[in-house]
């Protein structure tokens, strides 16, 4: 790689951060298509010579399930065995204050061969979308409220053994583990707005402030990483599967955004002298949520196991539906103000990779307003969504099985053309390797959520 003026300045800052902090060893860490980190860790004193060379790592961490059996779909298999040439975005360099003396850099994967992109790279699918925003003059504040799951790691059992959402005491005897979390990662630049419970047994909530850019879903993989180390560190379990019993709630990762100017100052979503605040851009944006969230419960709700959270009965949608401040939809609109209002996709579960539920909502809603589609009727905030009487004709239900979701993402052809034929190729052989083990392993009787928690619990 030819080192330009900017990045010689950002290699001098990365060597000064490795010296003013101690650092010792760096991991280049890159994301594989079920958001689970996979990095080499460096001695620093190699930094910046691979930071100016690249650094090697195998194709085929794309084309292999969350316990590391190779995929046979032909069109993953051909992509397997060679290297990728990876390139640090020296942008992203990060000392991890919970990791003593490390720091951390995302890479760029390419074709070792040629230095094309690696079509099917989340972070890659992910700035592509964010380009494409930018040329239509607009930019992307936005954040994920992930829930997630802690449990003993010595027992398996959650840290929490009754129902009591909010409940101060719930959290009480392991403060400490959660203040560790909160400013470990403040240490790292990822804000966490606060912590609680949720109602199911061990399910904890922690939102992160915004961001601009690819920066706040660089942040969101950081966090899922993080807390999950932290957890090993304390003795406990860091999951983010979506639903490891029967019988709990689901958690989900809403993604709250808001589309902004380029230069990120004027608000492009809230107009006062609309109706409920929100402009026209707005409604075709939500539209464009709306008109592809078959397709958006694939690719933001990825795994078998997601499938279970959209139930009737719980704070998760079920159908594509939206309502101005209503938790039963699977579009919520919030109305906070002229600089405040934001949209709540709460499509997504927390097993979704972060870059690729941004890529797809932005694809999605980008449609949206290029086709000015109209926004379908709302559900009043006092209705439920779940109530057949309260949706419009016409609406559409989120798939409950994995195939059916499969089905609407490959007819979804808007989708498969803004996020390419190759990475939904490869995410298509993904989820068919899934539910062929599924079937195999269940087939004549096994436990299906034991056969999900021992495939999904540890990794995602």
């Amino acid at each position: 790689m030819t080192m330009t003026e900017n990045n010689r300045d950002l290699l001098e800052n990365c060597l000064r951060k490795i010296t003013e902090a101690e650092i010792k060893h760096i991991r280049f860490e890159v994301s594989d298509l079920h958001g689970i980190a996979r990095s080499k860790t460096i001695p620093a004193r190699h930094f910046q010579s691979l930071a100016k060379s690249g650094i090697l790592f195998p194709a085929c961490i794309y084309g292999m399930d969350s316990v590391d059996e190779v995929i046979g779909d032909e069109n993953i298999q051909k992509n397997n065995w060679s290297d990728m040439m990876c390139y640090p975005d020296l942008t992203t360099f990060t000392v991890l204050p919970w990791v003593k003396n490390t720091a951390r850099v995302l890479i760029s994967p390419s074709t070792a061969c040629n230095g094309v992109e690696i079509a099917v790279d989340p972070r890659n699918l992910a700035l592509k979308q964010l380009s494409a925003l930018k040329q239509k003059n607009l930019s992307i504040l936005y954040s994920f409220e992930y829930e997630f799951w802690v449990l003993h790691a010595a027992t398996r059992k959650p840290i929490t053994d009754h129902h009591n959402s909010l409940a101060t005491l719930r959290l009480a005897k392991h403060q400490e583990f959660f203040d560790r979390i909160t400013e470990n990662l403040y240490g790292a630049g990822i804000d966490v707005e606060c912590v609680h419970s949720e109602h199911a047994f061990g399910h904890v909530e922690m939102p992160i402030s915004p961001a601009f850019g690819i920066k706040s879903a660089d942040n969101a993989a950081t966090f899922r990483t993080g807390v999950k180390e932290m957890a090993i560190q304390d003795n406990y379990v860091a999951s983010f599967m979506t639903k490891p019993d029967e019988g709990q709630d689901g958690a989900g990762a809403h993604l709250n955004h808001s589309l902004w100017s380029v230069d990120g100052k004027t608000p492009k979503f809230s107009d006062p002298s609309r109706p409920y605040g929100l402009s026209d851009i707005g409604e075709h944006w939500i539209a464009g949520l709306l008109a592809h969230a078959p397709a958006l419960s694939l690719l933001q709700a990825p795994t078998l196991n997601c499938r279970h959270r959209f139930e009737p009965g719980v704070f998760a949608p079920i159908n594509a539906t939206w309502g101005v401040d209503n938790r039963s939809c699977a579009i919520r609109w919030k109305e906070r103000g002229h600089h405040g209002s934001h949209v709540e996709d709460r499509i997504g579960s927390s097993a979704g990779n972060p870059y690729i539920s941004l890529a797809a909502m932005i694809a999605a809603g980008i449609d949206g307003i290029e086709r000015q589609l109209p926004l379908p009727k709302y559900v009043p905030f006092d209705k439920s969504a779940q109530d057949e009487k309260n949706i419009p004709p016409g609406t559409e239900l989120l798939p409950t099985k994995t195939e059916d979701a499969l089905n609407a993402l490959l007819s979804d052809q808007v989708m498969v053309t803004a996020l390419g034929q190759e990475f939904v190729a490869f995410f298509e052989g993904l989820k068919r390797h899934e539910m062929k083990l599924f079937q195999e392993a269940t087939q004549w009787g096994g436990s299906k959520i034991n056969w999900e928690k021992r495939y999904y619990f540890e990794y995602i």
